[in-house]
C-alpha cells in the first residue's frame, strides 16, 4: 500500500539533504544521485524496517545507501485506517543527493578508460597530525594514448588536499577509452577523500559528479607526538665518610 498524500519535506540540515514522500507536484530534482527506500510501518505508524529499491550510488561501500537508510528510520507517520481499522503500510521515499557539476546518468554512457598505473595521493602531514579529514574533486582529460593531458580541481575542502590529489592524478596512466575499436580521448571526474583514524568523510568528497570515473579514500593513522626525552639519570650516591677515630 502506497501513501497517496504528500508530507512536508524534512530538511536534514547537517547533511544538506531533504526527503519527500511523494513525487506529485514536486520540483525537478537537481543533478546528482538518488536512492529510493521503501519504509515499512506497523499499525501504530511506527517504522519497522526499510529496504533500498532503487539506487545509482556509485561508491564501493554504498555510503549514500547508509545515509538514506539512517534518514528513513527517522520518518514518522500517523496510523493508516482501512475499514476503520489500523493497517500496516509502506511509504516509498526518494532521497536526492545533489552534486555540483553533475551531468546526469547519460554522461556515464560513454566508453570508460581504465586506470593501469600512477601514484597514490599522499596525506598532507600537517592535516593528518591535526586529525583533519576532507577531500578533492578532480576533472581529468585523458588522451587517446592513455596519458593525462590536463587536470582541474573542481573543488576541495582544503588547499593541501587539492594539491595532493592533483599531484597524484597527473601521474596516472590509463588504458584509453575505445570507440568502434579505436582509442579516443575522454573527460572524467574522480573523488579523492582523506580519512585519518577511520573518521567518516562527508559524502560530497566521496562522490564525483558525472561523468564519474570513481573515487578512492586515502587513509592513515593520526601521527603520534614525538616521545618525550628521558629524564637525566640521577648522579650516583656518594658513600658516607668514615667516622673519625
Amino acid at each position: 500500500m502506497r501513501l497517496r498524500h504528500c508530507l512536508l519535506p524534512l530538511a536534514i540540515l547537517s547533511l544538506g539533504l531533504g526527503h519527500r514522500l511523494c513525487a506529485a507536484d514536486a520540483p525537478p530534482a537537481k543533478p546528482g544521485y538518488k536512492v529510493v527506500v521503501d519504509v515499512e510501518f506497523n499499525e501504530a505508524g511506527v517504522s519497522e524496517g526499510a529496504r533500498v529499491v532503487e539506487s545509482d550510488d556509485p561508491t564501493s561501500d554504498t555510503i549514500l545507501h547508509r545515509i538514506a537508510m539512517t534518514l528513513a528510520a527517522k520518518i514518522e507517520q500517523k496510523p493508516h485506517l482501512k475499514d476503520g481499522k489500523p493497517v500496516r503500510f509502506t511509504v516509498r521515499v526518494p532521497f536526492d543527493f545533489p552534486v555540483e557539476d553533475d551531468e546526469g546518468p547519460k554522461a556515464n554512457g560513454a566508453p570508460k578508460p581504465r586506470q593501469k598505473g600512477g601514484l597514490r595521493p599522499v596525506y598532507p602531514e600537517n592535516l593528518a597530525a591535526a586529525g583533519v579529514v576532507g577531500g578533492a574533486i578532480v576533472e581529468i582529460n585523458i588522451g587517446a594514448d592513455g596519458l593525462v593531458k590536463k587536470t582541474t580541481v573542481l573543488r576541495a575542502s582544503h588547499p593541501e588536499f587539492a594539491q595532493s590529489a592533483e599531484t597524484a592524478v597527473k601521474t596516472w596512466e590509463f588504458t584509453p577509452a575505445m570507440k568502434d575499436g579505436v582509442p579516443i580521448a575522454s573527460r572524467w571526474r574522480t573523488a579523492i577523500a582523506y580519512s585519518v583514524d577511520g573518521k567518516e568523510v562527508d559524502w560530497k568528497w566521496r562522490v564525483a559528479p558525472r561523468p564519474n570515473l570513481g573515487g578512492s579514500v586515502v587513509g592513515r593513522p593520526k601521527a603520534l607526538p614525538a616521545p618525550a626525552a628521558p629524564a637525566p639519570a640521577a648522579p650516583p650516591a656518594q658513600p658516607a665518610p668514615a667516622p673519625a677515630k
